[in-house]
């Protein structure tokens, strides 16, 4: 429905002005509320005083005030409105016209000519001298302002102060100092100075050895936190930017034993193992693709499938192999018995010397008697008692047993497939000479690995390890570079394939420096 509403306005010289308003709605709200479509200023009309709404053939006017409604000088609460007719509500005159202009209902606004200023509300800019002089617009903007600072500026700033002021938590190291800020930033809004590092650090691994200043580091006149840094998300001590390391490695000076290394996918050398002999020196002789047969390998409780982790474990933490071991992990397979009527009797492994000592007892024990378990006595007779003489000739004897047993161990069965055996002096006490195992335990000592980490599916032992092919304990199983890049690639992770990680310069190493001396 379209209503028109005719605002007339008289002067003081006789003139009149109209001004139409078209309003397309179901309904004209009246009242001094500033969302009505007539707003009335008049102190006397209420903020929802009445409503004009369609009917059928013309409009009714409703209100729920009990008074303050007349039409054609009558108060009314409900009544259809008609052509002619007068509304008047306070000292505004509304007045049923003829419709025109393509509306459906049509009426003209004006004021009584004796309306008094008295009954109008006040502009809101006007002063009013109710508060200290001041205007209710200055009023509404000053609370509005304490609102601001106590609901918004002040919480505000709590937070600022902890996510802007304090840029990060702070490391689990330097817990004890959470509330103490003033332990590292001793001047506020500078930076923390090394002083403040070394009042608490020792720095003698940053130091060069010949270097008198505790605070004269290997890296000239970098700072502390160009490499630790304090207030990161997750916490991280160590700045793990590949441009910390590559910085410098990227063109080694002129002269240095280094090989250039800016990228590990890309630009960096092959890996150099550290041994502590050449693999051939180890003495021992071991064959893995023997004992990882496919097949499976003869043990005392019949054919089997030996497992890589059957012997090498990984020590607490991932970060290296533990020991093997001949009790622990040979035994089972290699026996040590000497004696087939006593399969349970064992030489030690050890000292070789240990072992022709234990033969000698075995067998003097059994000449003379003093082994109960013993099959046969041969020197001593019931109800005799053994002279001088014959102990000397069943110590002799049992010594040329020994002896023969322990060629036969040292040089046929038992020792000799592990280890390299010499023979010394056939007339020496101890004829024989096991040269001592030694084996390198860490390949890598400058780079940081951890098998627990690479412990998953796709990363069984023979993926990095070539074990299955190996037939002699000299080959160094340690993968090449090009073995890790199928996993680990660039450390700009843009220049990666969607199956290699991130992997930048301190993933692997540390902090390293002249001073370490070699390895070991």
């Amino acid at each position: 429905m379209k209503f028109l509403i005719r605002f007339i306005t008289r002067s003081a010289a006789g003139g009149i002005e109209y001004n139409d308003k078209i309003v397309a709605a179901n309904e004209i709200t009246i009242g001094r509320a500033t969302d009505q479509t007539l707003h009335l200023r008049d102190k006397r009309v209420r903020l929802q005083h009445a409503k004009i709404a369609a009917d059928a053939g013309g409009a009714r006017l409703t209100t729920g005030t009990l008074s303050g409604v007349t039409v054609n000088g009558r108060s009314q609460s409900d009544t259809r409105l008609a052509v002619g007719d007068v509304v008047e509500i306070g000292s505004n005159i509304l007045t049923v016209i003829a419709a025109e202009r393509g509306a459906d209902f049509a009426l003209s606004f004006e004021l009584r000519s004796d309306a008094s200023a008295e009954h109008f509300v006040a502009d809101w800019s006007s002063d009013t001298t109710g508060i200290a002089g001041w205007s209710k617009r200055r009023l509404s903007w000053a609370v509005a302002g304490i609102v601001l600072v106590l609901a918004v500026a002040l919480p505000a700033f709590n937070v600022l102060s902890k996510t802007v002021l304090q840029a990060g938590p702070i490391h689990a190291a330097h817990s004890a100092l959470s509330e103490d800020c003033s332990a590292c930033h001793i001047t506020a809004f500078e930076r923390v100075p090394d002083g403040a590092c070394v009042a608490c650090h020792n720095v003698a691994r940053h130091v060069a050895a010949d270097s008198s200043n505790t605070t004269a580091g290997v890296l000239g006149d970098m700072r502390c936190a160009s490499c630790h840094l304090e207030h990161n998300e997750p916490p991280q001590l160590v700045n793990q930017h590949q441009a910390l390391c590559a910085d410098c490695h990227a063109s080694p000076a002129a002269g240095s034993e280094l090989e250039a290394a800016a990228d590990f996918l890309d630009q960096h050398p092959e890996f150099s193992i550290s041994l502590l002999q050449t693999p051939a020196d180890s003495n021992l002789l071991f064959n893995h693709a023997k004992h990882l047969d496919p097949e499976g390998i003869v043990t005392p409780d019949g054919r089997r499938v030996v497992e890589c982790d059957e012997c090498h474990v990984a020590e607490t933490g991932g970060r290296g192999m533990l020991p093997i071991s001949m009790v622990d992990h040979c035994s089972g397979c290699h026996t040590l018995a000497f004696d087939p009527d006593e399969p349970a009797r064992t030489v030690p492994h050890g000292d070789p010397a240990d072992v022709l000592q234990t033969l000698i007892e075995y067998y003097s024990a059994r000449l003379l008697g003093a082994d109960p378990d013993a099959v046969e006595q041969r020197v001593r007779r019931p109800g005799q008692s053994l002279t001088r003489a014959d102990r000397d000739r069943a110590a002799a004897e049992a010594r040329v047993q020994a002896l023969a047993v322990a060629e036969d161990l040292f040089l046929r069965r038992a020792c000799v497939n592990c280890h390299v055996v010499n023979t010394t002096d056939s007339n020496a006490a101890m004829p024989w000479d096991v040269a001592p195992t030694t084996l390198t335990s860490e390949f890598l000592p400058h780079a940081s690995f951890s098998h627990a980490a690479h412990q998953t599916e796709v990363t069984r032992c023979d993926v990095c390890h070539e074990a299955s092919t190996s037939t002699a304990a000299s080959d160094a199983l340690i993968p090449g570079i090009e073995t890790c890049r199928s996993c680990h690639g660039s450390g700009n992770a843009s220049r990666n394939n969607a199956a290699q990680i991130p992997s930048t310069c301190v993933m692997c190493h540390g902090f390293h420096f002249d001073a370490l001396g070699l390895y070991p």
